[in-house]
């Protein structure tokens, strides 16, 4: 096993398999940024992963390794749009230039979407169920409380505890961020 996956606690394949559970959604909305297609995306993820664990003990890590497995996704992908020649279908906005440029990005908007996803599946059943059709489905108070069978001070209460709840778990997520970039400058 290379040093570098001991330095990450990844000395077995479960403790990888772990690994690859808690990063795989985040490499996926990362490789989707440059694919639109899932199947393609998820194709990279995988390959991705099974690289690093062929290449355990070759590896030289400077960064993260989550920031590692990120940029590996990221580069992929934009390899996989090369040889496909779809090059011209990237824009800008889809690609920014500091998202190319920049080795240390730390893919936070991914990263948030990912916490955002989890509170959200954290929410009690009816409650999830109402914030879904609110902001997934693009329904109205009305027509969500026509479509459960609920009045619409009902769905208004399941709306107030889904953005309590969401808040309060973000708000873990913004003051670990915050008090991690704070350490990070201080140095």
């Amino acid at each position: 096993m290379g040093a570098i996956y001991q330095k990450y606690g990844l000395t077995d394949e479960s403790s990888f398999e772990r690994f690859f559970k808690s990063n795989y959604h985040l490499a996926l909305l990362v490789a989707l940024r440059y694919v639109k297609s899932e199947q393609i995306a998820d194709d990279i993820v995988q390959e991705v992963f099974v690289a690093l664990w062929q290449k355990r003990d070759e590896l030289t890590i400077r960064t993260s390794l989550k920031s590692y497995l990120l940029n590996m996704v990221r580069n992929r992908s934009l390899n996989y749009l090369r040889d496909e020649k779809q090059m011209d279908e990237i824009t800008e906005s889809a690609v920014p230039a500091e998202l190319i440029d920049d080795p240390n990005d730390d893919f936070s908007q991914e990263e948030l979407a990912v916490h955002i996803t989890k509170a959200i599946d954290e929410l009690p059943a009816q409650c999830k169920k109402v914030f879904q059709l609110a902001y997934h489905e693009r329904l109205t108070y009305n027509e969500i409380a026509s479509t459960l069978n609920l009045s619409k001070n009902t769905i208004k209460t399941q709306m107030g505890i889904a953005y309590k709840m969401i808040r309060f778990k973000l708000s873990a997520y913004f003051l670990n961020l915050f008090s991690f970039s704070f350490r990070r400058r201080k140095k």
